[in-house]
């Protein structure tokens, strides 16, 4: 009965930091690549996970065999020192990154109470573990890279729809998803083996139902963590979070079996979060995109070394006391508790001065975009007064059009009844002298002097910051040359310029002479090109 119990509350404190730190890896990346809004991933996730931790019951030789000879575990009785070891390892670790290798502390801190009670532990046995513990991020690094480049040469090849490629990635990624589901469950489940003989069997089925008790507390967290990584971390095309989905299968698959063993390794339990960090750096290579940059890999490393030494460390301080070997055994764990003291405030403050920097950026884009918004009501009223000008300009000038048609209208109208009275005369004299009079008539109307004031009235208030800065730049121009640039830069021909300003054609060509002079214009320069620049 107490071991059962002692297995209870070690799993109470390992587990509730593996389903905070290490599950919302894997759940997040089957959000990520859309296999986890599937009706039937999410229905048979819970399922396919308990069902993994629980495949030791039925099978147990086969997994006992792969964990033997590292650990004298059948000695080791009380593990509740390695539950405590593996969360206060796991809490220190995350003050400095989020990727604990909560298996690797877990496996450690059973080595360090083996360690407390006598059983050494021989370098030829361990070694092939802390090897597996290199290779297996370096392996996912590499399964995650060849995935991703075996499918961008397919698709290259087959040139797939987009539409397509999409509806089969998501395909794929289901398939995907209810192989790494149960396969993390299954290699992790690896750590009940590590348990002394009798049980790691009976562990298994009470690490579920203690799991059932742990969700609800952390559930909170391990969704914000999961959804974080599916919605910003992964959010990139499917290929590249298939690939990472495929890397973790194929490790998480090899080191749950017999093959590490030909070749010196060991079956081992593997931090999903490890081999994430992994997957991404490989993929980033491969794709020559950056997925993780490098502090973020260097923090996985280090995370990975640190969180079994140092769960080591505790494990073996906490045997120590427990079997009376207080005074220095206590200084030793003051020192380590202090270290992960020291690395958690050092965490929290960063986690301030982030904060701190952020809330100062928000301020400073508020009061950009409050500045941009003031700018904004500015341009707003200035065009909204000059659309107003123009609309009132537009106005005058179909009232001035309206009243030049009657003016031209009555003028015709006097001209017609003069040339009538002028027929009915029989005087020659006097018919010859009303004509004269109404040539003279005629030609003042031709010159139509008053219609051009208005009009270059009209234009120069149009136009009122081009004169200004013609004014300004060039003073020395003539009312003529300042009406011919007007008229230059709205585009107007020397045909129509000679009919506009009464002159002939011959008259506007030595006119642009003059003003190319004052403006100080050479041969290549275009007349027109640089009015229009003033």
């Amino acid at each position: 009965m107490d071991c059962i119990l002692y297995i209870v509350i070690s799993v109470l404190f390992a587990g509730t930091f593996m389903i905070m730190l290490e599950l919302p890896f894997v759940s997040g990346s089957l959000l990520a690549s859309g296999a986890g809004e599937r009706i039937a991933v999410r229905i048979l996730a819970p399922l396919l996970l308990l069902g993994g931790l629980c495949v030791p019951v039925f099978w147990p030789e086969y997994f006992k065999q792969m964990t033997d000879g590292l650990l004298a575990t059948d000695s080791i009785a009380n593990i509740l020192p390695v539950g405590i070891a593996t969360a206060v390892s796991a809490m220190a670790v995350r003050g400095f990154s989020r990727y604990v290798a909560v298996p690797f502390a877990f496996i450690a801190a059973l080595a360090g109470l083996g360690l407390a009670e006598g059983n050494a532990i021989k370098i030829g046995e361990a070694l092939p573990y802390i090897i597996s513990w290199t290779a297996a991020p370096l392996l996912c690094a590499l399964f995650s890279a060849m995935v991703y480049t075996l499918f961008a040469a397919w698709h290259k090849r087959r040139n797939t729809h987009m539409a397509l490629m999409e509806a089969r990635m998501l395909a794929a990624s289901t398939v995907a998803a209810l192989f790494l589901i149960p396969l993390f469950a299954l290699n992790n489940s690896l750590i009940f083996n590590y348990l002394p003989s009798g049980l790691g069997y009976r562990a298994a089925v009470v690490a579920c139902g203690c799991a059932l008790v742990i969700w609800p507390v952390v559930r909170r967290l391990a969704v914000f963590t999961k959804w974080n990584i599916a919605d910003y971390e992964l959010d990139t095309n499917p290929q590249s979070v298939f690939s990472l989905m495929a890397g973790m299968i194929l490790c998480f698959a090899l080191f749950t079996s017999s093959l590490p063993g030909k070749v010196g390794l060991a079956a081992t339990p593997l931090p999903a979060g490890t081999l994430y960090i992994a997957a991404l750096a490989g993929i980033s290579v491969c794709s020559r995109r950056t997925l993780t940059d490098g502090p973020e890999i260097i923090k996985g490393a280090v995370a990975m070394y640190l969180s079994p030494l140092l769960a080591l460390l505790l494990a073996y301080c906490l045997g120590r006391i427990m079997d009376g070997e207080i005074m220095g055994t206590l200084i030793v764990l003051g020192i380590i508790l202090l270290a992960a003291g020291i690395a958690v405030f050092i965490r929290h403050q960063s986690r301030i001065l982030v904060d701190q920097q952020i809330a100062r950026a928000h301020e400073q884009q508020v009061y950009s975009t409050r500045k941009s918004l003031s700018a904004l009501e500015v341009r707003a009223e200035m065009t909204e007064k000059d659309l107003l000008n123009k609309l009132d300009l537009k106005r005058k000038e179909l009232v001035d059009f309206a009243v030049g048609i009657s003016d031209q209208k009555d003028f015709m109208e006097s001209v017609y009844e003069q040339l009538k009275d002028v027929r009915s005369s029989r005087d020659g004299a006097e018919k010859d002298a009303r004509t004269d009079s109404l040539l003279r008539s005629l030609r003042e109307r031709m010159y139509f002097t008053r219609e051009m004031n208005d009009f270059y009235a009209r234009s120069e208030e149009l136009h009122k910051d081009f004169n200004e800065r013609l004014a300004e730049s060039f003073p020395n121009l003539t009312e003529n040359e300042r009406k011919l640039a007007n008229l230059l830069r709205q585009g107007f021909s020397s045909k129509y310029i000679a009919s506009l300003m009464n002159i002939t054609p011959k008259s506007v060509e030595i006119n642009r002479y003059r003003l190319r002079a004052k403006l100080g214009l050479t041969r290549s320069e275009n007349l027109i090109n640089f009015i229009k620049s003033i």
